[in-house]
């Protein structure tokens, strides 16, 4: 019998009542991506959704050039110590990266095993496990799990590296049940306290961690763990980390829990998707080994993705919203303060490097709120209009048309193409048209300004 998530997740395919267009395009490029530009929209349009889909999950790989500038930004970060520069470096990836499938997956992950400078106060720290979860963001869970367990950022954000034989400090464990894994009510406090037994042994390296450490380091140490037999979901052996990993990830709430999560990062957002719509994508992640890779090719090439029920339903996180903002109008790079980036992000809700708790960013509608929603339109103001106070200068609508063999008359028109795809009220699109009828600098600034205004522009 075939189940409606089968039918939900098997491959997209257009047909004349239901074309690959500009619309679909544009979805994809929001949601595996930060936006796409007008001749990505338009590329992306002609070649079809297995060429679309496929320079995402198979990028290219970056320039020399493009490597070296990335490398100097990362060095210059690491090597001040500021987390604003770590901050502007990310989002330079984002915004300029060959692979922006992997930065968004980053994010995420970042959100999933939120960590924090304000406790673990080393940008060093931060900075590798970031890169740690670049590299393995496509890769299988597990293996991800295993670095996070052993990142000597969480071991001082989730006190792993003080957690001994004698004294199992339980918060890791926790947290890798409830939220990196399986989610509340799957298993029980035994099972908290004998994953934390199977995770000590790590200690920081010369046998201290001093106050002013900012490059923490751990061993671990064969004597430090508890080697003795423990019973952990059900299951009796001398486990260690690498065995409790295994272990959780053979209970089907592992794969259901995180196929969860990606559906509400990645597709829709609001009520918790239906039992049905989950399971094909458990099956995916148990059946390929959690390869997240797989999961991802799932859900980007599926008719559910595309559908109208899953359509403009997630709110784009302040990240999403502020560098897709600079990728979508194609801001010229000496031209973006990515500094200025980083701080809008903050003042929006999220800062990256520094999740509120250990759940991360909630996301979804509490990202708008009086003051935050503000913020949102001030950057929108900001890179529309200039902002000398923060370094930003104003957008060129007439350089921009002259790029795309756009009339400046008829760029208003194309705006609303290029950043909503016509998905606005009809009155709300006579407002931006009019602004921008005469083709001139500030009328179509003033276009763009009602454009972003538009609450359409908020979702994903």
């Amino acid at each position: 019998m075939t189940r409606i998530g089968d039918e939900a997740w098997a491959p997209f395919e257009p047909s004349p009542e239901d074309p690959w267009d500009l619309r679909k395009v544009a979805r994809l490029h929001r949601a595996a991506g930060f936006g796409a530009n007008w001749t990505e929209l338009r590329r992306d349009v002609e070649a079809g959704p297995a060429e679309s889909i496929g320079r995402f999950v198979n990028p290219p790989d970056p320039s020399v050039e493009e490597r070296a500038i990335r490398d100097g930004l990362h060095t210059g970060a690491v090597g001040s110590a500021d987390p604003k520069r770590l901050r502007a470096y990310w989002l330079y990836r984002m915004l300029f990266g060959s692979d922006p499938l992997r930065e968004r997956l980053t994010l995420f992950w970042h959100g999933h095993f939120a960590t924090s400078l304000t406790k673990v106060d080393s940008v060093r720290a931060m900075a590798a496990q970031v890169e740690g979860l670049r590299e393995r963001a496509l890769g299988d869970f597990a293996g991800l799990l295993g670095a996070v367990t052993a990142d000597p950022a969480m071991l001082v954000w989730l006190d792993g590296g003080t957690s001994k034989r004698e004294r199992p400090n339980e918060n890791y464990a926790r947290e890798f049940l409830e939220l990196f894994t399986l989610g509340r009510g799957a298993y029980s406090e035994a099972d908290i306290r004998e994953a934390a037994r199977a995770f000590t042994g790590w200690t920081p390296e010369g046998g201290r961690r001093t106050s002013d450490d900012a490059n923490p380091r751990f061993v671990f140490e064969e004597e430090a763990h508890d080697g003795g037999p423990k019973t952990f979901l059900g299951r009796t052996g001398n486990w260690k980390a690498d065995d409790v990993v295994l272990i959780t990830l053979e209970r089907p709430e592992a794969a259901r829990h995180l196929a969860g999560k990606l559906y509400r990062a990645f597709v829709a957002e609001g009520a918790d998707p239906a039992p049905d719509l989950i399971e094909p994508l458990a099956d995916t992640l148990r059946s390929s080994g959690y390869s997240i890779r797989r999961v991802m090719e799932v859900i980007l090439r599926s008719r559910h993705f595309y559908s109208a029920a899953a359509y403009r339903c997630r709110v784009k996180s302040p990240v999403e919203y502020t560098i897709g903002l600079l990728r979508m109008l194609e801001v010229p790079r000496a031209k973006v303060n990515l500094l200025a980036a980083a701080s809008a992000c903050g003042r929006q809700g999220q800062e990256l490097f520094a999740p509120p708790n250990v759940m991360g960013w909630e996301g979804g509608t509490t990202w708008i709120n009086s003051s935050t929603l503000l913020e949102r339109l001030n950057w929108a103001t900001d890179v529309v209009w200039g902002n000398p106070d923060y370094g930003v200068p104003a957008f060129d609508p007439i350089a921009w048309a002259n790029g795309h063999a756009v009339k400046p008359g008829e760029a208003a028109g194309v705006f609303v193409n290029l950043l909503l795809q016509g998905d606005l009220a009809a009155d709300a699109r006579d407002l931006i048209l009019v602004a921008g009828r005469d083709g001139d600098p500030a009328g179509l600034r003033k276009s763009l300004q009602r454009l972003l205004h538009c609450p359409e522009f908020q979702l994903a």
